[in-house]
């Protein structure tokens, strides 16, 4: 599993699916009606969809990873997004060809 520690502002990360949180979020979300049910389960599969690769933009002051994306939404329009990186398999750090990190060199 990669770490989020290891990771710098500037890094880039490829997004391989949902945080199982946000899945189980939508369940509920839908189960109760509520407004924009599984708004950010949703984000995250169109942001896999059209650009997984993404760039770490921020480490707050609680050492929480974040990264900044923009994407075409639903209606068609440009969406701004930013989410924090979990400490879990939903991610993995870009590597070059000899399997070293690319962004640290």
């Amino acid at each position: 599993m990669p770490d989020p520690d290891t990771l710098h502002v500037g890094d880039l990360i490829r997004i391989l699916r949902v945080p199982n949180g946000d899945l189980k979020q939508r369940e509920n979300e839908v189960a109760s009606g509520a407004e924009m049910a599984g708004w950010t389960a949703d984000t995250i599969e169109r942001i896999i969809a059209q650009s997984p690769i993404v760039r770490i933009s921020q480490i707050d002051e609680y050492g929480c990873v974040w990264y900044d994306t923009t994407i075409i939404g639903p209606a068609g329009t440009e969406e701004e997004h930013s989410l924090i990186i979990y400490n879990d398999d939903t991610w993995e750090p870009i590597v070059n060809a000899d399997g070293g990190n690319m962004n640290h060199r």
